[in-house]
């Protein structure tokens, strides 16, 4: 199954091929323009595929935004709690040593890390990869 849903693209173009194909025979052999019928069937095999592709598209893009929201949730529970055990630390540290410049800074830090994970979309990631250079995966 995961090997017909890997080549779904060239099994659905083969098949496509294979019925436009059977459709001029056919056409042929009924004494019918077989020209006609090819291009007919040729036309209804472009539409047919174009809506597979595009649910397969759409169904895909759901699933990688739903992926993405778990992944969003994870790192925010992972990070979240480790920034809070930073920033309570952090807080202890500096009413011993009387370093409150340093505590802002932290607490801004761990407020834009926070805030970035809450931000976490597709769209970021594009952003970020072109701020840096990255390319996406294929």
């Amino acid at each position: 199954m995961r090997a017909f849903i890997r080549n779904l693209e060239l099994i659905l173009t083969i098949a496509g091929l294979l019925i436009v194909f059977v459709a001029t025979l056919i056409a042929e052999s009924k004494d019918v323009d077989p020209w006609h019928a090819a291009a007919i069937t040729a036309i209804a095999v472009g539409v047919i595929h174009g809506l597979l592709f595009w649910a397969v598209r759409s169904r895909q893009r759901r699933v990688r935004e739903a992926v993405l929201k778990e992944i969003q949730a994870m790192l925010s529970d992972i990070i979240n709690n480790q920034l809070t055990i930073i920033e309570s630390s952090n807080h202890l540290d500096a009413k011993e040593s009387n370093r409150p410049k340093s505590v802002s800074s932290i607490s801004e830090a761990v407020q834009t890390i926070s805030s970035s994970l809450k931000n976490l979309s597709a769209e970021s990631l594009r952003k970020w990869q072109i701020r840096y250079g990255r390319s996406p995966e294929a």
